[in-house]
């Protein structure tokens, strides 16, 4: 029985990560000027860069920035995949014990 329980964890742990692998997230910088495109596991898909930077700092900050809000939202999503996972596999609605 209790082979049988991680054996459904590590399923569902596989089908979570496979969810958040198609989930996109894009975000831009404020100026526009940089675009971040990553998935929910937080593995970076594509950077745009639309403007020519004299200063690498300038550009630096833009990506830090445009980063870190991507990052963000990645782990929002992660974590409520994650509670949802969590109310599928606790019994009769103990799920919502944590959230």
């Amino acid at each position: 029985m209790f082979e049988d329980l991680l054996s459904n964890a590590s399923e569902q742990q596989r089908v979570m990560d496979e969810k958040l692998k198609s989930v996109e997230i894009v975000r831009e910088s404020p100026d526009r000027s940089v675009a971040v495109t990553i998935n929910a596991k937080k593995e970076v898909l594509d950077i745009t860069i639309k403007k020519v930077y004299s200063d690498n700092a300038e550009l630096e900050d833009q990506l830090v920035l445009t980063m870190n809000e991507a990052l963000a939202e990645a782990d929002i999503i992660a974590a409520q995949e994650a509670q949802d996972l969590l109310n599928t596999m606790l019994p009769g609605g103990l799920g919502n014990l944590f959230g």
